[in-house]
Formats: structure tokens, C-alpha cells, sequence
């Protein structure tokens, strides 16, 4: 390893004394949206976990770190309408803007009725979902999603992408679907026997196959780089 020469070091001792420190938030929300809501999820920058629980409440707990002027001009915004919950991680003021680093990193821990549909977005986190039977549509640019509905009864629908991360769906042995996977360079492996079959059209692959003995569920997948492993 090179020394830093003493003006670098002077400049990186002094460089976190020059920034503004960043804060930590906490927020605690409880809504009521039925056994069969939706919940759509907006994020920038954090990990999310959604766990499917009893009852009919979605319980949000989220941390947001940021600077404190950040925390006061971008908020967490959480809406409800009816059996529908919207969140969005990073709502900002109008009238406010910051040239440099405008988000705030939001790491959310969501409780959900078993059978809520899903529709998650986070840019660079990391997604993660169990315990649910409703539809789920998830997506991330360059974080990994993890899916572990292995409990539910039967598959639920699912539409799952990913640029550079990879996905990882655990299923019950007994699950039964239609698998289509979408890759440029990215792999696919199964613990559950798949007759697959490979085309290539423009430099990507499509992947497709039954598991168990197909029926209606269909599971989608999509990478550029990233792997899809299923697991059971």
C-alpha cells in the first residue's frame, strides 16, 4: 500500500469536518388496507424488506439517513386510498433543490397481509420478499432481489427485474407455473426439474419452461447480467 502524501491526508482528515453530517430518522406507520391491498413501493437507495403476516394492516417501520436539510425537504410520503398504499421514499419539496446528492437512503422493514399484490421499485437496494401469496412485481437496477415464497399454498404471479443484480426465488417442491427468464449475459439453474428451452434473438436469450405441471402462474424474470436461481 502507498502513503498518501500529508496534503492528502491533511485533506481527507478534513474533508468529513467540511461536510454536513448526516442524521438518522426514524418513521412508524400503521395502515389498514384488508386482506387483499396493493402496496407500491418507491425507492431510491436502501435495502427493503416485505414480510406477509396475519390481519389486515400493513406495518411500515423505515430509517432515512441524510443530511438534516435533506430530511426536511425530502420526504417519506405514505398514502392510502381504500384497500391501496402508496409510499414513496424520496418526495421532494417543489421549491427545493440541491445540486449534489438530492435522495435520502431509506431502509424499510414492511409487514403485509398475506395476500397483498406487490409493486416494489428500488434503484439500488437490495429487494426482499417472503411469506406473501398475492402478485409480486419487483424491481431494482443494480441491487439483488430475493423472493422466498416457498409457504404459499400455490404460486403467485410474478414479475421480477434486475440490471446487474441477481434474483434468487425460493418455491414450494409442489409449485407448479410457467417460467420466462430474459438475459443478456446472465444464468439460469433451478432446484425443481425444468424442461427448458433457450432462443436467442439480438444478442439476449429467452428462457422458458414449466415447473411441476405448469398451470396458470406465470414467472418472469429479467437481467442483463444478473443470474436467476430457483430454489426450493
Amino acid at each position: 500500500m502507498r502513503f498518501l502524501a500529508p496534503a492528502l491526508i491533511a485533506l481527507a482528515i478534513g474533508a468529513p469536518a467540511a461536510a454536513a453530517q448526516k442524521e438518522t430518522e426514524t418513521v412508524d406507520r400503521t395502515v389498514s388496507i384488508g386482506t387483499s391491498g396493493t402496496l407500491k413501493l418507491k425507492n431510491f437507495s436502501g435495502d427493503v424488506r416485505v414480510t406477509g403476516s396475519g390481519g389486515g394492516d400493513v406495518v411500515i417501520h423505515a430509517v432515512r439517513r441524510a443530511t438534516r436539510e435533506r430530511l426536511d425537504h425530502i420526504k417519506l410520503d405514505i398514502n392510502s386510498t381504500g384497500s391501496s398504499v402508496s409510499i414513496e421514499a424520496n418526495k421532494r419539496d417543489p421549491n427545493w433543490h440541491e445540486k449534489n446528492d438530492n435522495v435520502v437512503e431509506t431502509e424499510f422493514d414492511i409487514k403485509v397481509p398475506y395476500g397483498t399484490q406487490l409493486d416494489l421499485y428500488s434503484f439500488s437496494g437490495k429487494l426482499q420478499v417472503a411469506d406473501v401469496n398475492g402478485s409480486i412485481e419487483a424491481q431494482t437496477f443494480s441491487g439483488n432481489i430475493e423472493l422466498d415464497i416457498a409457504s404459499s399454498d400455490r404460486v403467485p404471479s410474478l414479475d421480477v427485474e434486475t440490471f446487474s443484480g441477481d434474483i434468487r426465488a425460493k418455491v414450494s417442491s409442489s409449485a407448479s407455473g410457467r417460467v420466462e427468464f430474459n438475459s443478456f449475459s446472465g444464468d439460469v439453474d433451478s432446484d425443481l426439474p425444468i424442461a427448458m428451452r433457450t432462443t436467442r434473438r439480438r444478442g439476449r436469450q429467452d428462457v422458458n419452461g414449466d415447473i411441476g405441471s405448469g398451470g396458470d402462474a406465470t414467472l418472469k424474470f429479467k437481467t442483463f447480467s444478473g443470474d436467476l436461481r430457483i430454489l426450493k
